[in-house]
């Protein structure tokens, strides 16, 4: 996962006529990507508030993990997951639940030893409907940033 997000790559090429756009990934390599399923988040996300268009992609091979690249910085990428499958009552506040609304986390990798962990307390919201997205802090206290992803979790 290190290597995926630190390694160089090419930048994404203009918007084609289409409304396509072609993404040079590491870890996917050529993406095209329709416009329209590209995510506008106007504040960035926490640490790289410089990127503002991201894409979800999802991989058979990773699932549940889904991965949010950016558009314009491809060796920027996350994978991220429902909160719901880790924790069946996440409840991020009304604020956040809209309707239409899809949440994420943020996974992290712990070093050699393989346990991974997810930002909890910073979702990702994604709105589908509109194509925007963005990353919150909750302010309570219910919510660690390092929520331990148990084995059994990541075999559902």
């Amino acid at each position: 996962m290190q290597d995926a997000i630190t390694k160089n790559r090419e930048v994404t090429q203009p918007a084609a006529v289409d409304g396509t756009r072609v993404i040079d990934t590491h870890q996917f390599g050529e993406v095209t990507v329709s416009q329209r399923h590209i995510f506008e988040f106007s504040d960035g996300l926490f640490g790289f508030e410089n990127l503002h268009e991201f894409v979800l992609i999802s991989v058979e091979e990773s699932k549940p993990l889904k991965w949010l690249l950016s558009v314009e910085e491809p060796t920027i990428g996350f994978p991220v997951i429902s909160p719901l499958l880790l924790d069946v009552q996440y409840n991020p506040g009304r604020k956040h639940m809209r309707e239409g609304n899809v949440l994420f986390v943020i996974v992290n990798l712990r070093g050699s030893s393989g346990g991974m962990t997810a930002n909890m307390k910073a979702p990702i919201i994604l709105n589908p409907i509109d194509q925007s997205g963005q990353q919150v802090i909750l302010t309570s206290e219910r919510y660690s940033p390092e929520f331990e992803i148990s084995s059994n979790a990541r075999k559902k």
